[in-house]
């Protein structure tokens, strides 16, 4: 799904499942990225490096990974290089008292409100209105965060990827959407992916009841792990500057938190 996700924004891909390397050609040349592989063939990467002539390879080593040389010059990443999970085997209630006061608080004290509407939808039975609502709210949040957020081309071609195996949760305020959190599955794993509010939202705790709505939605249909996705990494400060805030946000569901391997960059073939 992931394969076919960069290949829909212009990237090709060698190897075999769980250890791609993926490309981009730029004329007689070409840059590359290995991602969270079980393994690395350095043999097999250097052949691969030669053929494509490769200007920057960048190698992102999954948990597991150890090696007893170097694998190249220190790099920041282009994956995010710490996570955070959440356990989904224990009963919803124990999951819900695992969380901050104050995140417990901002999910009882809304759904006590009744004022939000969050309607849960696979993303092969989105309508067109609710995809059309989508982008305009997050349109609207990146002019109002000052960022770039995501690009239409990347969130079309992760729906269409990841169309069996992803949900969108989208929050109302009348008939107005004001918050929005795109999960994608594998294997066990509901991974939290893109989220976004209007000013509304926010003032409401909209992510924090779509989060929680999102845990209870995954747990239902039999994932063991919640993850976070990105979050701040101090190994890279001045990168991961801005997550500063979110990270807070996600901080308050008590996930245990996990950091990758450092980023490895190879220069040339």
């Amino acid at each position: 799904m992931h394969a076919g996700v960069l290949h829909d924004l212009g990237w090709s891909k060698e190897g075999v499942p769980s250890s791609y390397i993926y490309y981009r050609t730029l004329g007689p040349f070409s840059v590359a990225k290995l991602q969270r592989p079980k393994e690395i063939d350095l043999g097999w990467l250097k052949n691969f490096k030669k053929s494509h002539r490769t200007l920057t390879t960048y190698l992102e080593p999954g948990l597991n990974f150890k090696s007893s040389v170097s694998i190249g010059i220190k790099a920041e990443p282009f994956a995010h290089s710490c996570t955070s999970l959440i356990d989904l085997i224990p009963k919803e209630q124990e999951i819900l008292n695992s969380f901050s006061q104050k995140t417990r608080y901002n999910i009882v004290h809304t759904l006590k409100k009744a004022n939000l509407k969050i309607t849960s939808t696979n993303l092969d039975k989105l309508t067109s209105l609710q995809l059309s609502d989508f982008y305009t709210l997050h349109k609207n949040w990146s002019k109002q965060k000052n960022v770039i957020g995501y690009s239409k081309e990347l969130l079309g071609a992760t729906i269409k990827n990841y169309a069996s195996n992803g949900d969108l949760h989208l929050a109302y305020l009348g008939q107005d959407l004001v918050g929005a959190l795109l999960i994608l599955y594998h294997d066990c794993v509901a991974t939290y992916w893109a989220a976004f509010a209007s000013q509304s939202g926010y003032k409401s705790f909209t992510p924090t009841l779509l989060t929680w709505t999102a845990i209870k939605h995954a747990k239902e249909n039999s994932s063991e792990i919640f993850d976070f996705g990105g979050i701040y990494d101090p190994r890279y400060p001045k990168m991961y500057s801005r997550w500063i805030g979110f990270t807070k946000f996600k901080s308050g569901f008590n996930p245990i938190i996990i950091s990758y391997p450092p980023t490895a960059l190879q220069l040339f073939w």
